[in-house]
């Protein structure tokens, strides 16, 4: 049933499919916020139960990735090329999956954030996922876009939100590099290995508005074809 209803999906458009990811991959930006909270707040009964939903849209990502590439026609009736498509849904892919590296390994070692840098790295966190929200909004521009022709204020439209994602990666990467100078005043202090996870998991949480710059990127190059 599912094969056929996304069937059905390129049968109209192949951005259904891509539009139904991103809006899976913002549920699980959702909930590695809520997860980031709970974590600091050292609630891991709570931060489980997030990670747990994280997991399962993760697999639902997956599916719907796996789909689209199975069943994404070898030529499509359209001014984007199937390479594009499957460009998108790849990357897309890559947010649900940081979510998920993300809460697996904070959860597994009980990740102490140490407070006097709690909200940074909380901001940091949301600062990331706002742009993985207006990477959604994109997609959605594109879908509108291929229905009335990539072109005019559509394609004004679409270069401001990729726009705004740009400078929204730029202050990520300002709070990224403000959060790790923090960790590196007081990293003597801590244990060396903790020092190692938390340098890694702000590494990670940046890479999710990376993924969303390169969202952008990829739309820009297929409405510009």
């Amino acid at each position: 049933m599912l094969n056929d209803s996304f069937l059905g999906m390129f049968a109209e458009s192949p951005f259904v499919g891509l539009q139904k990811h991103m809006e899976i991959d913002n549920l699980a930006s959702e909930a590695l916020e809520s997860f980031i909270k709970s974590a600091v707040e050292s609630d891991w009964r709570t931060a489980r139960k997030y990670r747990e939903t994280i997991v399962e849209l993760e697999h639902q990502a997956d599916e719907i990735k796996n789909n689209i590439r199975n069943h994404l026609p070898k030529s499509l009736f359209m001014s984007v090329s199937r390479q594009d498509i499957l460009d998108l849904v790849f990357t897309m892919d890559g947010i649900p999956n940081a979510a998920k590296d993300i809460s697996g390994v904070m959860i597994g070692r009980k990740m102490v954030i140490p407070e006097h840098m709690s909200k940074r790295f909380i901001d940091c966190t949301n600062s990331a996922i706002t742009a993985t929200h207006q990477a959604c909004d994109a997609i959605k521009k594109v879908n509108e876009m291929q229905r009335s022709g990539f072109g005019g204020k559509n394609a004004s439209e679409l270069y401001d939100l990729v726009a705004q994602i740009e400078q929204l990666e730029q202050e990520n990467d300002e709070l990224e590099i403000s959060l790790r100078n923090e960790l590196f005043k007081i990293e003597k202090d801590l244990p060396p290995v903790d020092v190692i996870f938390l340098y890694d998991i702000i590494n990670k949480i940046g890479i999710l508005a990376d993924i969303s710059q390169s969202l952008g990127h990829i739309l820009i190059r297929l409405v510009a074809k």
